[in-house]
């Protein structure tokens, strides 16, 4: 058994580096096509951009905002430091985003899938833990999936969103609903957790599957409620002659008080205006955001699992207190409670290992998201650059905290998968086949090897020869 540990291990390893090579090309080859596109027709055949709001009173302000705005996305190299002392700066801020997006929703989509699978196997389906993994990963790869066009949108410089009201209705609405969705879920399955370690009966009676699978369909219908007013508000509008989906992303809070200003002083032609009082919902919208998405699992996350881990250490206080007064003074082998001992252990240590992938998950939830909410509730103002070097400034603040926001969505996997016994062995026995799979052809041609060399030796040497045990195990992988 510890030789296939070490095997699969090293296994695991050799799988590792190969896949790190893997994502190098990858990004070396984007990295050569990136350089080669900025002289291209590709970036040259862009449209110029057209300033003003159609009127020369607007002229300036549009300019403004536009060059704001481009710090969030592949415009800001494209057209406005193309050529100039900041255009390296430029260049590496949106090769950031050109690289780095892609590559976590490549790698999210494919772990929260992996998730999926794990925590829906026949050993873990009847898990309550196991049924808000899963739909936390749902929630994660709606996410991912949602990104991919904000991508193509503004980075490829692609009209997606801004082409069509219903995927620009449809995306917004899902990078609200979705990040929501999972930050509940979270809060909902650690305090499943903690009610599992204080009152196990309890447990059983409030986190049954039914009800389990209950709460998630309330936290989910309650956060499309509180989100579904963006099917009906004016966020897709024409302004400084383009064409607008509004969202927190990548575009102003500037451009939304133009919009507003001129929907409420308008007298023809306002049929992309819409209900009035965007500007004033949103003010209040981005705090209910805010307090959803981050404040709420900032605050709740710490306080139980805080609460988890000392109930974890009173009952493994009270756990040894029995034991020692259970104990005998002599110590002899071969107990008939040697299994049941062993047994404990094993759940203890299981029990154990979730406790603290719950800890890492709260703790890079605070820490991966705490940016990106800033950004949205207008703590930190990527859009008030006062000079070009703020512009540049705030363009590498953007890149750092939106990567860090989607990685938050990408890393589940390995915070709950790899990071536990339990699952781990499920995601081992998941993969097994597969790699038997692939494993047979190269076993064979080992095991060719293997017998050629000894019949090789069998003819030219007629003394025994003495192996080790080791050896004999070695050589005995080939029979």
């Amino acid at each position: 058994m510890m030789k296939r540990r070490i095997s699969m291990a090293k296994q695991f390893g050799i799988s590792t580096i190969l896949l790190l090579f893997f994502c190098e090309g990858y990004a070396e080859s984007v990295f050569e096509r990136y350089w080669e596109n900025i002289q291209t027709t590709f970036y040259g055949s862009l449209p110029e951009p057209e300033w003003g709001n159609c009127t020369p009173s607007d002229y300036l302000l549009c300019t403004q905002i536009r060059t704001n705005e481009s710090a969030t996305t592949a415009m800001i190299r494209t057209h406005y430091f193309n050529g100039t002392n900041y255009d390296h700066a430029a260049q590496i801020s949106d090769y950031i985003r050109y690289v780095g997006r892609p590559l976590i929703y490549c790698i999210g989509l494919i772990c929260n899938t992996l998730t999926i699978c794990v925590s829906a196997r026949k050993e873990l389906r009847r898990v309550a833990t196991c049924q808000f993994l899963i739909a936390v990963a749902v929630a994660d790869i709606l996410i991912l999936i949602n990104g991919i066009f904000y991508w193509i949108e503004y980075e490829l410089l692609i009209r997606v969103m801004t082409d069509s009201e219903v995927i620009c209705k449809i995306t917004v609405f899902t990078v609200y609903c979705g990040p929501q969705i999972s930050a509940i879920t979270l809060i909902v399955m650690s305090i499943e957790r903690l009610v599992r370690v204080i009152d196990a009966p309890a447990h059983d009676r409030w986190f049954s599957i039914k009800k389990t699978r209950l709460y998630i369909v309330i936290i989910v219908l309650v956060m499309v409620f509180l989100n579904i007013v963006i099917f009906f508000s004016n966020i897709y509008f024409e302004e400084c002659c383009k064409k607008v989906c509004w969202n927190i992303y990548h575009d102003s809070r500037e451009i939304l008080e133009l919009h507003d200003e001129r929907c409420n002083n308008c007298t023809t032609g306002c049929d992309d205006c819409g209900l009035p009082g965007m500007l004033e919902f949103y003010k209040v919208y981005k705090w209910v955001a805010f307090v959803i998405y981050w404040a709420l699992p900032f605050c709740c996350l710490p306080v139980i699992n805080g609460w988890l881990l000392y109930e974890v250490y009173l009952a493994r206080k009270r756990s040894q207190r029995i034991e020692e007064e259970k104990s005998l003074p002599i110590h002899f082998s071969g107990s008939s409670d040697d299994g049941d001992s062993e047994g404990e252990e094993e759940r203890e240590k299981a029990e154990k290992e979730v406790t603290i992938m719950l800890v890492l998950v709260t703790a890079s939830y605070c820490i991966l998201t705490t940016g990106f909410n800033f950004i949205q509730a207008g703590v930190i103002d990527v859009y008030g650059a006062q000079s070009e070097a703020d512009l540049i400034k705030n363009s590498y603040v953007f890149s750092v905290f939106i990567l860090l926001f989607y990685l938050n969505h990408a890393s589940n996997f390995f915070l709950y998968c790899i990071s536990v016994r339990p699952y781990r062995e499920e995601l081992k026995c998941m993969l097994k086949p597969f790699y038997e799979c692939i494993r047979k052809p190269f076993r064979k041609i080992s095991c060719g090897v293997c017998r050629r060399r000894d019949e090789g030796e069998n003819d030219t040497d007629e003394t025994p020869i003495q192996m080790s045990e080791s050896s004999r195990s070695s050589y005995g992988a080939c029979d």
